[in-house]
């Protein structure tokens, strides 16, 4: 999402920060904050068959304060969120994180994250 536009961008050239719209069965090529989806509930299926050998699927949600952010881009634009969390490692089945939004903390874990 490039000023308030979606526009296809390599993922080599994807950053921090940007807001980022996949559809069923894309790749993904980096660890993602779940911000909305077009699921009820702010739900997301994902499969992690190439990380950890399983090819079930695991359910992931967005908070329920970004979760009403739902597809439209100029709010998604805005989105002034800042994430902190811990240092990249090699734990599958566990992350934390604070997302500091609108005055407020969120605590963020493995089932916020794509």
């Amino acid at each position: 999402l490039i000023d308030s536009k979606l526009q296809n961008e390599k993922w080599m050239n994807v950053k921090v920060g940007d807001v980022i719209k996949l559809e069923n069965n894309q790749f993904v090529a980096a660890d993602l904050l779940l911000l909305s989806s077009s699921e009820p509930h702010g739900l997301c299926y994902i499969e992690t068959a190439e990380l950890d050998g399983e090819t079930n699927l695991k359910v992931r949600h967005a908070l329920s304060v970004t979760s009403e952010l739902g597809a439209d881009f100029s709010r998604l634009a805005k989105f002034d969120g800042i994430v902190v969390c811990e240092a990249p490692n090699n734990k599958l089945d566990k992350f934390v994180g604070v997302l500091s939004w609108k005055d407020s903390k969120h605590t963020l874990n493995n089932e916020n994250v794509i």
